[in-house]
């Protein structure tokens, strides 16, 4: 499922919720994206919220997410900012091509998990 966010008749942003197949087993926030000139305005944060009231809506009391280890500052202090802490689990290493909003990307980076009880 993904959630967009929109200013006027223009998407801004999105978030991707994986129900299942998760690392953790539970409804997992992916690919949280806005665009690098509407950042800084609460829409990640309201993405993620968003996709927290769906978790809770099918009856989710917990929810997960990603975030490189080493990089994207920003979005590790939202997550805690948010709410988020450590899931305890091992980090794990994603390394080669995948795809990426329908495009290819390659990855070389370590992601944590973290998760939220609702």
């Amino acid at each position: 499922m993904y959630l967009i966010a929109w200013e006027d008749a223009q998407p801004v942003g999105h978030a991707h919720i994986a129900w299942s197949g998760t690392h953790l087993g539970l409804p997992e926030v992916q690919d949280v994206f806005v665009l690098p000139e509407k950042r800084r305005r609460g829409i990640a944060t309201q993405l993620t919220h968003a996709a927290e009231e769906e978790a809770r809506a099918r009856g989710w009391n917990s929810i997960s997410l990603s975030v490189s280890q080493e990089g994207n500052v920003a979005a590790r202090l939202l997550y805690a900012k948010l709410g988020y802490d450590d899931a305890g689990a091992d980090p794990v290493r994603v390394s080669g091509p995948i795809m990426l909003r329908g495009l290819p990307f390659d990855v070389d980076d370590t992601l944590v998990y973290l998760t939220k009880h609702l």
